[in-house]
């Protein structure tokens, strides 16, 4: 999916707008051309519908806004969760040692001090020879 919820609503919401928009133009058009009708007797009408259309986008607005902020918050949500995830796990580069680290580092200065310990010992034998 490309762009975001409120650019994909409008794509789709759009072509319905044209269709009706387009029809009540040719209506009028209609009615003034044959001369059923004029401005002035048409606006009390034009008024009402007005009213009652603003109503229903009202409705439509809040609905889409709803829909809208509540994708928001799903993709937020989302995010923050992967970056607890991200931010429970141990890095391998970081610069606190890994306790394992501690007993490996241990294990091999052992190792070399035992190493020392036995080399000098040897070389006490030879002397002693």
């Amino acid at each position: 999916m490309n762009g975001s919820p409120a650019e994909q609503v409008l794509k789709e919401l759009l072509p319905y707008l044209e269709a009706p928009g387009t029809q009540s133009v040719a209506i009028l058009q209609f009615l003034k051309d044959k001369g059923l009708t004029t401005d002035e007797q048409l606006a009390p009408y034009l008024e009402r519908a007005g009213n009652a259309s603003s109503v229903k986008w009202r409705a439509a607005r809040v609905r889409m806004e709803h829909l809208v902020s509540s994708t928001e918050k799903g993709s937020e949500k989302a995010r923050d969760k992967n970056t607890e995830q991200s931010t429970d796990k141990p890095e391998k580069n970081s610069a606190a040692p890994d306790k394992h680290e501690g007993a490996n580092e241990t294990a091999k200065h052992a190792a070399t001090k035992k190493d020392d310990d036995t080399s000098a010992k040897d070389r006490a034998k030879k002397n002693a020879r």
